[in-house]
C-alpha cells in the first residue's frame, strides 16, 4: 500500500480470487529514462481509442509493475477498467529494476542492483520523462494529464507537481501521505494504524476499544481477523495492560519495540532483514524519505487542482491528516484543494468490495467520475 505498505489481509483475500474482465486495449512501450535506463510502460485506452484525459498512476511502496499482478488477476487492470469505462486513459509503468514475474505472491522479478535507484528523486525525474513521452504522441498531445498517486505515490506525485517541469492538469492523491515518512512509519509502528483496523472489525459499541465479548465473537469476519491480527491468542494474552479491554495501550505496548528494532536495522544497513521482515525497499529509500519535505507544506506551494480521496478507516495514514491539510489551505487562502473522505473505507478505498461483489466502492467510483469531469 496500494498503500504505503499493502496489507497482508487484502493480499490474502486477493490471492483466492480469479477474475479478469477487460473493457480496454493496451499499448506497451519502452521509455528511455534520463540516465539511459529503460522502463516498460502500459497505456490503457477505451475500446474506441478516443480520450481527452490520461491518468498517470504512481505506485505505492515496493517493487511494482505496470500490472501489479496478484493470484488470478491484475490490480491495475481493475483500475484501468474503471477509468476506461469513463472514457479516460490509464498509464502505469515498471519501477526501476522491476519486471513481470511468475512467482506468487508478488509476480515480479527484481534486479537488486537496478532497484537501488528506485528512490524518490529519481522516480520524480523518471515520471517527468514518461509524461513527456506520452505527450510526444500526436494522438495525446492535447490530452489533460492527471497524476494519480497512491499512498507513497502521493509524495512522488506532489514532488512532480511542485517542480513544474511538465504540465499537470490535476493531482489525485489516494491514501494521502501528509507527513514525512519517518513520522508516518512511527505512527504505524506505535499501534495507531493497527488500532484503527482492530476497531473497524471488532468494536461494535463505538468506544474505541475491544471488550472480552467483542473479541470472542463467532462472527466469521471477526474470527478471520482474530486469527490474522492476533493468531487466535486468548483475550488475556492480548490485553497486556490487564484493564479488561484491548485498546491503543495494549497495541502500543506490543508494537513499540518493533519501531526501535526497525530503526536499528536501517542504521545498520541490514537490507536483507528489512526486505524479509518489513517491506521490500532499500536502506537508501528510508534515508531519502526521512529527509524529504512533507506534503503538508509542499502542497501549499502547488497551484494545480488537488483532489484527495481518503478512507476514514485508513490504517496506514490517518484521516486527521486530510482535515489538517484542509485547515492549512484555508488559512493560506488557497482554493485549489478538494477532499473526499469516505466512511468505512480503508487505505485501498475498499478495493476488496470489487473482489467480493465485482462492484467498485463509493470511493473508487468517485475517483473515476472526477477523472472524466476534469
Amino acid at each position: 500500500m496500494s498503500n504505503l505498505f499493502k496489507s497482508a489481509a487484502l493480499a490474502a483475500i486477493l490471492s483466492v480470487i480469479s477474475l479478469q474482465v477487460r473493457a480496454f486495449t493496451s499499448e506497451i512501450k519502452t521509455v528511455t529514462l534520463p540516465d539511459g535506463e529503460t522502463a516498460t510502460t502500459r497505456l490503457c485506452l477505451p475500446e474506441d481509442g478516443q480520450i481527452k484525459t490520461i491518468v498517470v498512476g504512481i505506485h505505492g511502496t515496493g517493487p511494482m509493475t505496470y500490472l501489479t499482478k496478484r493470484q488470478g488477476f491484475n490490480y491495475y487492470d481493475v483500475l484501468a477498467n474503471g477509468f476506461c469505462e469513463k472514457g479516460v486513459g490509464f498509464f502505469t509503468y515498471n519501477r526501476r529494476g522491476v519486471d513481470l514475474g511468475e512467482t506468487a505472491p508478488w509476480f515480479d522479478k527484481v534486479d537488486s542492483l537496478k532497484y537501488t535507484q528506485s528512490l524518490p528523486h529519481i522516480e520524480v525525474a523518471d515520471m517527468e520523462t514518461m509524461i513527456v513521452s506520452l505527450k510526444k504522441d500526436e494522438r495525446f498531445k492535447d490530452c489533460k494529464i492527471i497524476l494519480y498517486g497512491i499512498s507513497e505515490g502521493t509524495i512522488i506525485a506532489s514532488m512532480v507537481a511542485e517542480r513544474q517541469k511538465v504540465k499537470i492538469d490535476a493531482l489525485f492523491l489516494h491514501g494521502y501521505a501528509h507527513n514525512n515518512m519517518f513520522d508516518i512509519i512511527k505512527w504505524q509502528n506505535t499501534g495507531e494504524g493497527v488500532m484503527i483496523m482492530v476497531n473497524s472489525i471488532f468494536d461494535k459499541n463505538g468506544d474505541k476499544a475491544v471488550d472480552r465479548e467483542e473479541y470472542a465473537s463467532e462472527d466469521p469476519t471477526i474470527a478471520r481477523y482474530r486469527n490474522y491480527l492476533f493468531q487466535n491468542m486468548a483475550f488475556d494474552s492480548v490485553n497486556v495492560v490487564k484493564d479488561e479491554v484491548i485498546d491503543i495501550k495494549d497495541i502500543r505496548t506490543m508494537r513499540e519495540p518493533f519501531q526501535e528494532l526497525l530503526m536499528t536495522k536501517i542504521s545498520g544497513n541490514e537490507e536483507s532483514w528489512i526486505w524479509n521482515n518489513y517491506v521490500r525497499v532499500t536502506v537508501n529509500w528510508f534515508r531519502e524519505h526521512f529527509t524529504l519535505e512533507p506534503n503538508k507544506t509542499r502542497l501549499l506551494k502547488v497551484d494545480t487542482p488537488i483532489y484527495v480521496f481518503h478512507g476514514k478507516e485508513d490504517a496506514n495514514v490517518p484521516v486527521e491528516s486530510v482535515y489538517d491539510l484542509e485547515t492549512r489551505f484555508k488559512t493560506c487562502n488557497k482554493t485549489n484543494l478538494k477532499t473526499f473522505v469516505f466512511d468505512r473505507h480503508n487505505h485501498d478505498l475498499n478495493f476488496q468490495d470489487w473482489i467480493t461483489t465485482k462492484k467498485y466502492s463509493e470511493g473508487l467510483q468517485k475517483l473515476f467520475e472526477i477523472s472524466a469531469e476534469i
